[in-house]
C-alpha cells in the first residue's frame, strides 16, 4: 500500500492510496480510526463520521472534557483511492483552548495516518 499526500489545508487532507482493494482500504481505515480511540458514529454527505470523546460533556466541562470528530470519505478512481480526512469539530464549545485541543489533535492524527498507511 502506496500512501502521498495529495492536498491538504488546516482543517482537512487528501491522500493518495495506490496497491489495495476497496475492502482492505476500508477496513484499514476501520484500524486506524479504532486504534486511536475513534468510534465509528455513522455516516454523511458519503462518508463516515469518526468520533472521540463526549459531545455533552464537551458542552458542560468544556475544555476540561475532550471531543473531536473526523469526516473521511473515500473516492476511486480505477487503483487510485483519494482518501479526504477532514477536521468536522471547531472545538469552540472549549473556548480557546478547546479549539486549540481539536487542532492538535488532528495534526496528529494527520502523522499518524502518513505512518499507519506508509507501512
Amino acid at each position: 500500500m502506496n500512501c502521498t499526500v495529495a492536498d491538504f489545508a488546516k482543517d482537512r487532507v487528501v491522500f493518495n492510496i495506490t496497491g489495495a482493494t476497496k475492502e482492505e482500504l476500508d477496513n484499514k481505515l476501520n484500524l486506524f480510526f479504532t486504534s486511536e480511540g475513534y468510534k465509528y458514529n455513522g455516516e454523511k454527505d458519503n462518508g463516515k463520521i469518526y468520533t472521540k470523546g463526549n459531545k455533552a460533556l464537551r458542552a458542560i466541562l468544556g475544555a476540561f472534557w475532550k471531543y473531536f470528530k473526523i469526516f473521511v470519505s473515500v473516492k476511486n478512481e480505477k487503483d487510485l483511492y483519494s482518501v479526504l480526512v477532514q477536521k468536522d469539530a471547531s472545538g469552540l464549545m472549549g473556548g480557546a483552548v478547546g479549539m486549540q485541543q481539536v487542532r492538535k489533535e488532528f495534526e496528529r492524527l494527520v502523522e499518524a495516518f502518513k505512518v499507519y498507511f506508509s507501512k
